[in-house]
């Protein structure tokens, strides 16, 4: 058979020329659906990249919102990301979905995230370490806490990745510590954060806390009265009180009213839990 390939790049319609006249050759039309289906991958790789561009050109430096107490360091959590981004990739037509996968070490999990725009699919991941002690080894919380902090952190950096966002002063990583700042206002004693990730739970088990060069004694009353004062039982009050009381003791001999108010604000919960 002497049929040519034809020059065109109307895939379409020559196979659909092809596919009904007996005399074509069948490998020439398996040819031509291969450089249709190529064609249409283009063409969608260039539809997804053009509005993955057009999504990053509205997306600003994101600002930090949490500390991590355990490496001093900021960062931004993966609330404030979603909440800044969301609208802004919708509406371009993209979605994303979040999945686990096992991995053959039993303190890591793999986060997967998935990028899509209805045509083209992208696949990011990241291994994220299931970390349940602080960084001199004490237990800081259950392993089913770690994984979904895990889990939070892993998708916090996928969404870094797959949108290439900037994060004005995110020292996550311990780099160097941004300028001073004015503190963040006051939030609601009714609000508690993970210590970990810096989003809103609504418990945290007991853990002990440190202080680090550098920081005041109202770094430490304010948390460990917000997480007394969020206490389920008069156990888990007590386990608060019992993992952090060297703290608690000098806290009293060094700023004895400051004891006394922390003691205040405290005491009411306290017998709140034992009626």
């Amino acid at each position: 058979m002497n049929t040519n390939l034809p020059a065109s790049s109307d895939y379409h319609s020559v196979i659909e020329r092809a596919a009904i006249d007996p005399n074509f050759d069948v490998d020439k039309l398996e040819r031509l659906v291969a450089m249709q289906e190529a064609s249409q991958q283009r063409n969608a790789d260039h539809q997804f990249n053009e509005a993955l561009a057009r999504a990053e050109a509205e997306m600003s430096t994101i600002s930090t919102n949490a500390n991590n107490p355990q490496t001093k360091s900021r960062y931004a959590t993966f609330a404030r990301l979603d909440g800044e981004i969301r609208p802004i990739y919708t509406s371009h037509g993209f979605g994303i979905q979040f999945n686990t996968e096992p991995m053959g070490e039993p303190n890591m999990i793999r986060v997967v995230g998935m990028l899509s725009n209805g045509m083209i699919q992208r696949r990011f991941q990241v291994d994220m370490p299931i970390v349940t002690q602080g960084i001199r080894g004490q237990d800081m919380m259950t392993r089913t806490h770690a994984t979904m902090s895990a889990i939070s952190y892993g998708k916090r950096g996928l969404l870094v990745m797959m949108f290439n966002l900037a994060i004005g002063d995110d020292d996550d990583g311990n780099g160097p510590r941004p300028p001073a700042r004015p503190a963040p206002a006051p939030r609601s004693m009714d609000e508690l954060r993970d210590p970990h990730t810096g989003e809103i739970v609504d418990h945290v088990d007991p853990f002990q806390l440190e202080m680090h060069e550098g920081q005041t004694w109202a770094d430490f009353v304010e948390p460990m009265q917000r997480y007394l004062n969020h206490s389920k039982s008069t156990t888990e009050w007590d386990e608060w009180m019992s993992l952090n009381g060297e703290l608690l003791v000098k806290l009293k001999d060094t700023k004895p009213q400051l004891f006394r108010l922390f003691e205040k604000n405290v005491d009411a919960k306290h017998e709140e839990l034992t009626k």
